[in-house]
């Protein structure tokens, strides 16, 4: 093999195991829970953020979004690349609202 990863993720023929493999032996309900907290987190950061009417507040909105795609994929809806493309896209949206309203 070349190196690519078996169905199971391990790394074939080389005995090699991608760096973190060890995460997948914890319980999907931790998982979850980080996503719940940042969920939560994200909602209370624009929260405070809208209340001091700063020019961003809005964009730390898209943070808050960005982990329902984690949601989706815990109830099996999309794939964990299809949560991971989408959290990237909204958290790339946010930083560049963000720098754009600060920088305007």
């Amino acid at each position: 093999m070349n190196g690519m990863a078996n169905a199971d993720g391990r790394a074939g023929g080389h005995g090699r195991v991608p760096a973190g493999q060890f995460l997948d032996d914890l319980p999907s309900g931790l998982y979850v829970a980080a996503h719940v907290m940042f969920l939560a987190v994200g909602l209370w950061l624009w929260s405070r953020a809208s209340s001091h009417a700063l020019p961003y507040s809005a964009a730390l909105a898209l943070y808050a979004v960005s982990q329902v795609g984690f949601f989706a994929y815990f109830a099996h809806l999309v794939t964990m690349k299809v949560a991971v493309l989408l959290e990237q896209t909204l958290v790339f949206a946010m930083v560049l609202l963000i720098v754009l309203r600060a920088t305007a």
